[in-house]
């Protein structure tokens, strides 16, 4: 398989970047836009056609990824939240809890990104995100993204309410290899230590 060009890489990683700054700034990104600017790059790259095809579609599915954040915390913010002092007692007596097989951690830097290592036989992952109002509360479904094998980590669309982020590894012909679930996640604790315990 040809190699991907550095340059090429670079820029598309650039307009992806982009994005997430607009969306880590509570503005919705002109995903249009962005998209239109992916594939005038990779037209325009000297590479062989296989190469740029490959890198736009990559490129393409991370702005999708970025705009279901966006859209995951427009929602949140549209729904009525439990008072401030609720929100505020439940974030103080939960703590961020890790189960499964797959080594899941915070991603380095600023932000809230769950990253792993990538399993050579996990073909395609699904990320759900759940939401709940407090500890007494049920989770809701909310936004569930499919990823790709290749693909190591996830914006988490983060705010004051818990959070649940079940990341499930799937190989060739739909069998479950790698599944981890990550509760009770907010703004305020995504920095302390995180409970781990053994997969039931």
């Amino acid at each position: 398989m040809p190699e991907p060009d550095l340059e090429l890489t670079r820029a598309l990683a650039s307009i992806v970047e982009e994005a997430r700054a607009q969306v880590a700034a509570g503005r919705a990104p002109n995903v249009g836009g962005l998209e239109e600017r992916v594939r005038r790059v990779a037209r325009g790259a000297r590479v062989d056609a296989a190469v740029a095809s490959r890198e736009e579609k990559t490129a393409l599915r991370r702005l999708g990824q970025v705009a279901a954040v966006h859209r995951s915390r427009a929602l949140v913010a549209r729904e009525p939240g439990p008072p401030p002092a609720r929100r505020t007692s439940a974030a103080f007596r939960t703590k961020p809890t890790v189960t499964g097989s797959l080594g899941v951690r915070r991603a380095e830097g600023a932000g809230f990104r769950l990253a792993w290592d990538r399993v050579p036989t996990v073909t395609e992952r699904e990320v759900r995100f759940s939401e709940r109002a407090d500890a007494r509360s049920d989770y809701v479904d909310g936004e569930t993204l499919v990823l790709a094998g290749s693909e190591t980590g996830v914006e988490v669309p983060l705010g004051d309410a818990l959070l649940r982020v079940t990341i499930i590894g799937r190989g060739r012909g739909g069998r479950l290899l790698r599944r981890a679930l990550i509760s009770g996640l907010t703004r305020e604790n995504w920095r302390e230590r995180w409970q781990r315990r053994a997969s039931a």
